[in-house]
């Protein structure tokens, strides 16, 4: 924290989300920045919200928006629209993520989970992440778009450098940028030669159902400008998020086996972890820690006073372990009863992907625990991500499994 200036009037406390301490353990640092004040200073003129009150009030602030100071190139140029543009976008996308449209994928979604337990008991010694949870929702997502087994290593290849892009451009270093870009490119040419080839043979899968709607003159909010952004998103956001979820969520209950314990006896007919269980481990070590908008209009945080323009940084991590709406918020308790986390983001950012990413992970894990006798963690140090400050998840998740 900042001490009094020069001039020996108080500053407002300081926390930097782009130190990369906090890839390692952010916990500690949120608890002294939210102890200390609701909102924080940060680097570049940044408005830093620790509280879940405030946190939560902004996320539903429309005055808080994306805008030009925070947009992403175009593959996440969906995340980045304000209203209007955003609205009825969103709704064409919702389609495929309804309770039906979900409900629909529960036995699919089953059977791949089954079969890379198959594999994963037959060698005992896997990662986690790498042999389950990127395997599972990759197949999930591009299975949506009927792109083939054989490309999703080459779309998994292209997320980390194109990741970085989820973090304010200001924020990134210049070899950074210029990686994403690449990356982005031969990502953006990858999906128009998929959209041109679904062109000329459709089938019934949501490519070629967003193709139709974007070629139809309908007056439809997609358009042919607009469908390769959303396509984009949906890919990318799809199953990066997911596989962390799955994997931070099995890394909780290692480092806690009495609520793996309990957990293994909280599943339901198909094998899901149930929903308490679930918001628990979302709560615990959410995949998305940080959150990044562009005050629109003049806005109010924490009795504060923003100006149009100031770059604002949400901590859903810090957020997700107030004291003052969670009891003991660094115990996990997968009976937790009472937990409004912030994990999906709220307001009309709300996660769209949100009960896909539910369905895939309690499924994952309902069943990993089902199938398994116990699940022991490889030795040594657990390493996180550093791509960038919005995503948190672990760069492997070694475990030996005993079949039940």
């Amino acid at each position: 924290m900042n001490p009094p200036s020069a001039t020996g009037v108080a500053v407002r406390p300081y926390f930097d989300p782009f130190d990369p301490a906090l890839h390692t353990d952010p916990y500690a640092r949120y608890a002294a920045a939210r102890e200390a004040a609701a909102l924080c200073e940060g680097p570049h003129g940044m408005a830093v919200v620790t509280r879940h009150t405030e946190v939560s009030r902004a996320l539903r602030d429309n005055r808080l928006g994306h805008g030009p100071l925070t947009a992403p190139n175009r593959i996440f140029s969906f995340l980045g629209m304000d209203p209007p543009d955003h609205g009825p976008l969103r709704r064409i996308a919702s389609r495929f993520f309804s309770p039906a449209a979900v409900g629909a994928l529960v036995p699919r979604i089953a059977t791949l989970v089954d079969d890379l337990l198959d594999r994963a008991l037959e060698k005992q010694h896997v990662d986690l992440l790498a042999d389950f949870a990127y395997p599972l929702s990759l197949r999930v997502v591009c299975g949506l778009f009927a792109l083939p087994e054989d490309e999703q290593p080459w779309i998994r290849e292209q997320t980390p450098p194109i990741a970085r892009l989820l973090d304010p451009p200001y924020a990134l270093a210049d070899h950074d940028l210029a990686a994403a870009h690449r990356a982005g490119a031969g990502f953006v040419a990858y999906l128009h030669r998929k959209i041109n080839e679904r062109r000329r043979h459709p089938g019934p899968d949501a490519l070629s159902a967003l193709i139709a709607e974007a070629d139809s003159g309908s007056g439809s909010a997609l358009t042919r400008h607009s469908l390769l952004p959303l396509c984009a998103l949906l890919l990318m956001a799809g199953y990066e998020t997911t596989a962390n979820i799955i994997t931070n969520g099995a890394l909780a209950l290692l480092r806690h086996p009495d609520q793996l314990a309990v957990a293994r006896s909280r599943t339901g007919a198909e094998g899901q972890l149930d929903s308490g269980a679930m918001n628990e481990l979302l709560r615990y070590d959410s995949s998305i820690q940080i959150t990044f908008r562009t005050v629109q209009h003049p806005a109010v945080i924490a009795d504060t006073p923003l100006h149009r323009g100031t770059p604002v940084a949400l901590l859903i991590g810090s957020a997700n372990h107030d004291p003052r709406v969670f009891a003991r918020p660094e115990r996990l308790d997968v009976s937790r009863a009472h937990n409004p986390h912030l994990s999906f983001g709220a307001g009309i950012h709300y996660c769209l992907g949100a009960p896909l990413a539910r369905l895939e992970s309690s499924l994952a894990l309902g069943r990993l625990l089902a199938r398994t006798r116990s699940i022991e963690p490889a030795p040594g140090m657990v390493r996180h991500k550093d791509v960038t400050a919005t995503i948190r998840g672990v760069t492997a998740l070694p475990v030996t499994l005993a079949a039940a």
